[in-house]
């Protein structure tokens, strides 16, 4: 029997493993969820026509975009009752785009209600990850209003960082509980209604043992990355390991949303594309070491990034620069804060014997066991339970 109903505001469903995304493929299993769509973080530009492309074509197909039109899917996906790729005005900060996508916002979700046979009694949770969703608070008939802060979005690349400032700081008035994904994220708002909940992980995924792909690079040392490759890397620390090792081959596999992109120029530095996330484990579950090489910025400062978790599932050693969320699990990681560190890190991961890579990897899937997606929305659900029987003075079950 499904308990409740979810409408999240979300980015592009499918377009890349957001922590959202895995919290609503387990909530499917007892709640209704539905989706919608992006409606932007910024006001179109010039060179975003590839992107608008894409937005258009999700009219056609929700599911439709640039990150997932050529994966193989190898289980059968999960996903919410209905998807929407909604008509609205990309313009955050705008009260004219406010009025206007409040119309539209509630029309269109009203309408993708009415798909399904809906139960009114049921609670009715509005779920926003993005603030520009922040629109439709009132006109939905919610039970509770929860704002999902996955990222520092005053900092986060390719966002109108004053614009959305604005719609958050709106947002965060109306909101009835705030989760934040870090604890650097979680300082920001009022505390009285902010709870921390970091990203988890599929551990009996991540754990799964497999046989190289055929497009493995043919290596006895591999360090792997995957995810963005953009400007949060360090580019310069990247090109200096493979310098350092070139015995050892870096294998990057992601995306690239960067216009400058200099460490693929060598030799021990490979790329694959980015591709479906149940594809990653054949990689992973192969490669000597995982890599986390980001800058020090505000962003990372303040991220808590679902492959931490990811890496420390598959038991690998992981070599990181170092940023808060990765002191939590520094007693089972290669922390490192300059250049020569990073190499001198990475060369005692390599080193390692058999028996201690054992004994790293039980250690470090015990600091990730308690962190599934499964456990996230138990907490989940037990904190709104609270929260909607103080609200409406109905414990719902």
């Amino acid at each position: 029997m499904n308990n409740w109903q979810w409408i999240v505001f979300g980015e592009d469903w499918g377009r890349h493993p957001s922590s959202t995304q895995h919290l609503m493929k387990c909530m499917t299993n007892k709640h209704q969820v539905y989706w919608v769509n992006s409606i932007g973080l910024r006001h179109p530009r010039l060179t975003d026509s590839k992107r608008i492309i894409e937005k258009l074509k999700q009219l056609f197909n929700a599911t439709t975009n640039d990150f997932n039109h050529n994966e193989t899917r190898f289980v059968a996906e999960i996903k919410p009752l209905e998807i929407l790729a909604p008509v609205a005005v990309p313009w955050p900060g705008s009260n004219i785009a406010y009025v206007i996508n409040r119309l539209l916002l509630t029309y269109q979700t009203r309408a993708l209600l009415a798909k399904q046979t809906v139960n009114k009694s049921l609670p009715r949770i509005l779920w926003l990850s993005l603030p520009t969703g922040r629109c439709v608070i009132g006109a939905l008939e919610e039970d509770i209003v929860v704002y999902y802060v996955g990222d520092d979005f005053s900092a986060l690349h390719g966002v109108d960082h004053k614009q959305v400032r604005i719609e958050e700081d709106e947002l965060v008035k109306c909101a009835d509980v705030i989760f934040a994904a870090s604890e650097n994220i979680a300082r920001q708002f009022p505390q009285d209604k902010t709870y921390l909940l970091p990203h988890g992980v599929d551990l009996k995924y991540f754990s799964t043992v497999c046989d190289c792909p055929d497009n493995y690079p043919d290596s006895d040392l591999v360090v792997g990355y995957y995810g963005s490759i953009t400007s949060w890397l360090d580019f310069e620390l990247i090109i200096f390991l493979a310098s350092s090792r070139p015995d050892v081959t870096f294998l990057f596999i992601g995306r690239i949303d960067t216009a400058e992109c200099p460490i693929f120029e060598y030799d021990n530095i490979i790329h694959l594309p980015d591709m479906a996330h149940e594809q990653l484990i054949q990689y992973a579950a192969n490669w000597q070491v995982s890599l986390i090489p980001f800058v020090d910025n505000k962003q990372i400062q303040a991220c808590n990034p679902l492959k931490l978790r990811e890496y420390l599932a598959i038991g690998h050693p992981i070599v990181s620069t170092k940023y808060p969320a990765v002191m939590a699990f520094s007693e089972c990681l290669y922390i490192a804060e300059n250049q020569q560190q990073m190499l001198a890190q990475l060369s005692s991961a390599l080193a390692l014997t058999k028996t201690e890579l054992i004994r790293l990897k039980d250690k470090s899937r015990k600091m990730v066991e308690s962190a599934t997606w499964e456990a996230r929305c138990d907490y989940v659900t037990t904190l709104l339970t609270e929260k909607l029987a103080v609200k409406c003075s109905i414990e719902y079950k």
